[in-house]
C-alpha cells in the first residue's frame, strides 16, 4: 500500500470517526487530529500500529465484500464442468468470478505483507501529510471542506476499482448502509480496540461506537 493512498484511507475514516463522535465543531476536530500527530512524532511504535491498522481494515473489508459478490454470482448461476474446471453462466458471470477470485487471491497476499515493509522507515505514517490535513479542517470553508472529504473518497473508489471491473462488486462497495466505507470504519474501531494508546489517542468515543457496532451485529 502507497504512502498516498495510506493518507487517503486514513482521512476517510477520519471523516466518519469524527461525524459519528459527534464533535462539537471543526476546532475540535482538528484540535484532535493535532494529538494524532504529536503522537505519532514521539512514537515511532505508535505511527507503526496505526499504518498496520488502516492497512488490515482495508484489506479484511475489502476481501469480504469480494467474497460475498463471488458467492451471489455463483448461486445466480449455472455451470458445466469442462476439463475439470467449472464454466459458469451466463458468460459475463463467469468472468466476474474469476475477476474476484484472482482480487481475494491478491488480498490475501497483501494480508501476508501487512507491515512488512514498514520497518525501515523512520515514521509510517507522514506527520507533515497529516499537518496539511490539519490545515484543510481549520482554515477552509465549510463548502471547500465538504468537497475535501468527497475528494477523499473518490480517490478511494478509484484505488479500490481499477483491478476489479465487475458491476457487482462496484454497486457493493458504494452502498451507504453496509458497503465498503461502513466496513472500513468498522474494522479499523475493532483493529484499534486491543492497542491501549491508539484508543486513547482517538478518544473515549470510540468505545461507545464501538459497543454500538457490536451491539448490532
Amino acid at each position: 500500500m502507497t504512502e498516498s493512498f495510506l493518507i487517503t484511507l486514513f482521512k476517510v475514516i477520519w471523516q466518519d470517526l469524527t461525524e459519528d463522535a459527534a464533535y462539537d465543531s471543526t476546532k475540535q476536530n482538528w484540535q484532535a487530529l493535532q494529538v494524532v500527530i504529536d503522537e505519532i512524532k514521539n512514537s515511532k511504535q505508535v505511527s507503526q500500529d496505526l499504518a498496520v491498522a488502516l492497512e488490515k481494515c482495508y484489506y479484511s473489508s475489502d476481501k469480504t465484500i469480494v467474497e460475498t459478490c463471488r458467492e451471489e454470482l455463483i448461486k445466480s448461476s449455472t455451470f458445466v464442468q469442462y476439463r475439470g474446471a467449472k464454466i459458469y453462466k451466463p458468460p459475463e458471470n463467469d468472468t466476474g468470478i474469476r475477476k474476484l477470485e484472482n482480487k481475494s487471491k491478491l488480498i490475501d497476499k497483501q494480508l501476508k505483507q501487512v507491515g512488512k515493509k514498514l520497518f525501515t522507515k523512520k515514521y509510517f505514517i507522514n506527520p507533515s501529510d497529516l499537518e496539511e490535513l490539519v490545515k484543510e479542517l481549520s482554515q477552509l470553508s465549510y463548502e471547500a471542506s465538504e468537497a475535501k472529504k468527497k475528494d477523499a473518497w473518490n480517490q478511494l473508489l478509484q484505488e479500490v476499482e481499477k483491478d476489479c471491473e465487475v458491476n457487482l462488486y462496484q454497486t457493493r462497495i458504494r452502498d451507504k448502509k453496509n458497503g465498503l466505507r461502513k466496513l472500513i470504519f468498522d474494522n479499523f474501531l475493532i483493529e484499534i480496540e486491543p492497542n491501549e494508546k491508539l484508543n486513547r489517542i482517538f478518544s473515549a468515543r470510540t468505545y461507545l461506537i464501538l459497543r454500538n457496532i457490536r451491539e448490532k451485529v
